[in-house]
């Protein structure tokens, strides 16, 4: 596996002070070994994929037992699910963003010494998994509107 390209973290030197430490989590980390740039977007990638879980988390205590998952044009539900259910779309998001990220990683590592194309691969995977996490995160916070004003959105 090519040796990581880039420098030191910048955002790690607050929270991991020190150096040693911090070429560590370069070195061995996987999403790094692809440059700086590559390893931060797969990061942010799965960060921005574990919002949607956050907010179903958060709003649980709010919901009621039974929410409404299916509603017409106008509005009007057509089908109520336990609050449950809330979470499949949240955990299906960050499992597919780290899918995603894993298989860059995966086809990434296909190129062997060719960091160049290898990189960019793997940047690739980045940039779609991010995508992904937003387009879950917008998904989510329709899904929770309707759970949370009791009807959805009507047309």
């Amino acid at each position: 596996m090519p040796k990581a390209a880039g420098g030191d973290l910048g955002g790690l030197r607050d929270v991991i002070p020190n150096a040693a430490t911090r070429r560590l989590i370069f070195e061995r980390c996987a999403m790094f070994s692809y440059g700086k740039s590559a390893g931060m977007k797969a990061l942010l990638a799965l960060m921005i994929a574990f919002v949607p879980v956050l907010m179903v988390l958060m709003a649980f205590p709010e919901l009621g037992d039974q929410v409404p998952m299916k509603v017409n044009a106008a509005g009007e539900v057509l089908r109520y699910g336990s609050k449950g259910e809330l979470l499949f779309l949240p955990v299906m998001g960050f499992m597919i963003s780290a899918a995603t990220v894993a298989m860059g990683l995966k086809q990434a590592r296909k190129y062997g010494d060719d960091l160049t194309m290898a990189t960019i691969t793997f940047t690739r995977a980045g940039r779609n998994a991010i995508v992904q996490g937003v387009v879950f995160v917008a998904a989510t916070g329709i899904l929770l509107y309707g759970a949370l004003s009791g009807h959805g959105i009507g047309f």
